[in-house]
């Protein structure tokens, strides 16, 4: 199977758990607001990236180090397709999806504005990422799927942080857009970009359910 094929089928394969994940991100911000937390949204977003970013370098660093046990590459690996995909997901696309909603959205990115949140998420994700990997099993399943959940949550609440009232009427929209600004950069951080680079090539990627084959 060529390579583009393999991404492809990956990313149709993982379609269904972002889904899962926004839609459990929709229901934690409804609760979020039924307990009277909607004074300040911007406040839970400023947990929930740094903390997607934890589990993105994590999930990107096992997978890398599974195929390639280069610590100096290793690291490049996972801040480049961490940082970079983790602002693109919880930012630039909500960012845009509330112009498309017409909100008062603000360009706000806290690799710049707050790197004291962001860079030591990446390097304590990182660290997880390669001593965690043989002893926690099943660690890049597990860790891709929280991933996909908490990159949901941090994607949304970027979107609702604009406008507190965007659930009326328009809330199947803000699930297709956070459902973008999930599903493919997530695949591309976990899997794809790693698996690239590595030198073992592109096999098939261990994730939410899909056995690797053993190396």
């Amino acid at each position: 199977m060529s390579r583009i094929a393999r991404i492809f089928k990956e990313l149709m394969h993982h379609l269904p758990y972002s889904a899962a994940g926004v839609a459990a991100a929709v229901g934690i911000i409804l609760a979020i607001q039924k307990m009277g937390g909607q004074e300040n949204p911007e406040n839970y977003f400023h947990i929930a990236h740094p903390l997607h970013i934890f589990l993105s370098a994590t999930v990107t660093a096992a997978m890398f180090w599974k195929y390639d046990r280069n610590i100096v590459k290793t690291v490049l690996i996972a801040f480049l397709g961490t940082l970079p995909i983790c602002v693109i997901s919880d930012i630039f696309i909500p960012y845009f999806g509330g112009l498309i909603l017409k909100t008062p959205a603000e360009f706000h990115i806290c690799l710049i504005e707050e790197p004291w949140l962001v860079y030591p998420a990446c390097f304590l994700g990182l660290l997880a990422g390669v001593f965690l990997l043989k002893i926690v099993e099943r660690l890049t399943e597990f860790g891709h799927f929280s991933h996909v959940l908490v990159s949901s949550l941090a994607s949304l609440l970027y979107l609702v942080s604009f406008d507190l009232l965007l659930w009326e009427g328009t809330i199947w929209l803000a699930f297709v857009i956070t459902l973008l600004a999930v599903w493919i950069p997530c695949c591309l951080s976990d899997i794809v970009f790693p698996l690239v680079f590595a030198k073992g090539g592109m096999p098939h990627a261990p994730c939410c359910g899909h056995h690797p084959h053993e190396i």
